[in-house]
């Protein structure tokens, strides 16, 4: 018997419920941050799924995280939509944080669109720009146990650079600022301090946020491709206003998320 990683059986029962009508087979996937969930107007919506409904999925708390998983179409393309998301922060395991892009995986999900709302670090990265997430810092120290049983690591990139071309494609068409950068993971859910965003400039990080990371790496063990995006909502330890300026903000955003993720999906 192979090794199995916590969870396991949970992800095996929630892709068995989710599978159990005649729903189109998804190719697609996205992941949407906090306050993001206006993307959802790209798409036509077939099926809204309560996380609490579906058997051992993790319940979103936090502000801004609908916590359903929506079953969508654009065109002839049928696409998973998660309409937020767990963190660390809310005491929850990577593993278990992980368990719903093991479950899309495993109901044939090859391509995973996972957006996050980021504090802006860079020069010249400004609230209401879309970050093109190149590469990413782990500080949430997760890498392990993200990793799904059986993972292979291939030398291949976190982030598809074929993706990323695309989604550059769609931003242009869109008249959509799309700026490129890194990413740095931290645990939150305080903001960061003024010496840390010193610290992540210094280092080249783009921006901050709290998620995003655990997911892209279980994507990469388990062979998906991934486009990651960050809708800037506030300047690094310039956030006054706290959560509730950080959604708003992201809503505003979402309609320019929403026209390069549609692009791209339109691409494929």
């Amino acid at each position: 018997m192979g090794l199995r990683r916590p969870y396991d059986r949970e992800v095996e029962e929630a892709s068995a419920w989710l599978a159990r009508d005649s729903a189109p087979r998804a190719r697609f996937a996205i992941v949407l941050g906090s306050g993001l969930g206006e993307v959802r107007a790209a798409f036509r919506i077939l099926r809204s799924i309560g996380y609490a409904d579906i058997p051992g999925f993790p319940v979103s708390t936090v502000a801004g995280h609908r916590g359903r998983l929506l079953l969508g179409r654009r065109g002839a393309k049928t696409v998973w939509i998660m309409d937020g998301r767990v963190h660390r922060y809310e005491g929850h395991s990577f593993a278990r944080i992980t368990l719903p892009v093991r479950v899309l995986a495993r109901l044939g999900v090859r391509t995973m669109i996972i957006t996050n709302s980021a504090g802006g670090v860079g020069p010249g990265i400004e609230p209401g720009d879309l970050m093109l997430i190149e590469d990413h810092l782990d500080m949430l120290w997760g890498g392990l146990e993200a990793l799904p049983a059986g993972s292979r690591i291939a030398r291949r990139p976190y982030y598809s650079p074929e993706l990323m071309r695309l989604a550059e494609d769609a931003a242009r068409r869109g008249k959509v600022r799309l700026k490129k950068g890194t990413l740095l993971a931290t645990t939150g859910p305080t903001y960061e301090t003024r010496a840390e965003v010193g610290f992540a400039r210094r280092i080249g990080v783009g921006a901050v946020s709290m998620s995003t990371v655990p997911e892209v790496t279980a994507c990469r063990g388990l062979g998906v491709d991934v486009l990651g995006i960050s809708v800037i909502t506030n300047l690094a330890a310039g956030h006054a206003g706290g959560h509730e300026k950080v959604i708003d903000l992201a809503a505003r955003a979402s309609k320019n998320l929403g026209r390069v993720i549609a692009g791209v999906i339109d691409a494929l």
